[in-house]
């Protein structure tokens, strides 16, 4: 959830339940792009996984948090084959401690 508590280098296993609300089936010409804020160790461009119009589907991502403490948001959108953004962002947001 937003606000996690992480330390330096630790790994996030990050997922969101979306909807394919569209007429399009997302195929491997959809992709997912970071628009805001750090990749935290993911590619910043990459392809979104299938899924056909009218269902649902996880988006999974694998985080690194970053070392220095402090407080992460990163944002991502969806864009079609041709390039547009499409759907409202989605975020990780977490709080890296700092170690004792």
């Amino acid at each position: 959830p937003d606000g996690t508590l992480a330390a330096p280098g630790e790994t996030l296993d990050k997922r969101w339940e979306v909807e394919n609300s569209g007429t399009c089936n997302w195929n491997n010409r959809y992709s997912i792009g970071l628009i805001a804020g750090p990749g935290m160790g993911v590619p910043v461009q990459q392809a979104l996984v299938p899924a056909l119009a009218g269902t649902q589907t996880i988006i999974r991502m694998i985080f690194i948090a970053p070392e220095e403490p402090g407080n992460y948001r990163s944002a991502w959108q969806v864009y079609d084959p041709d390039g547009n953004a499409f759907g409202d962002p989605f975020f990780i947001d977490i709080v890296v401690m700092e170690e004792d």
